[in-house]
């Protein structure tokens, strides 16, 4: 014997399906019609004169800053024994951890000093590397200087 359902719980699932379909049909139109431009298309607006003006001047702009930074995280990491954040502070907290036999606190700052050691040589190289950007800058703002514009 099989349970018969209500007409209307029918009926609203055939009008839900329905609904759910046309609204389906008819928003693929207008999506393809979207993608076929494409989002580059949006950003293609840009006006020459513009884009020629502005290349190359935020990363001119934030070079001082980013030396700065990059000096600052040095200074610290070749810091003293007393400096904050200097490798040569964690390898003492490492020594001092080894010393009072805490053996999980001395490989959880071994692996951060280690961590701190490997930071130091990225930075020197990002160093060297912004050195090189602010000198392409400095061409740049020699270049539109001569042009006169």
């Amino acid at each position: 014997m099989t349970m018969q359902r209500p007409k209307t719980t029918v009926a609203t699932a055939l009008a839900g399906l329905a609904l759910t379909g046309s609204l389906l049909s008819a928003a693929a139109p207008a999506n393809a019609a979207e993608s076929a431009s494409g989002p580059a298309a949006s950003h293609a607006k840009v006006h020459p004169d513009r884009q020629r003006h502005t290349e190359g001047k935020g990363i001119c702009t934030r070079v001082p800053r980013l030396e700065k930074r990059i000096d600052r995280a040095l200074a610290r990491l070749n810091g003293g024994v007393h400096t904050r954040g200097s490798i040569a502070r964690m390898a003492q907290r490492v020594k001092n951890a080894r010393a009072k036999n805490h053996d999980a606190v001395a490989t959880f700052l071994q692996d951060r000093l280690t961590r701190r050691k490997q930071l130091k040589p990225t930075l020197t190289r990002e160093r060297v590397d912004l050195k090189a950007v602010a000198a392409w800058c400095s061409t740049r703002d020699n270049a539109k200087e001569g042009d006169g514009s």
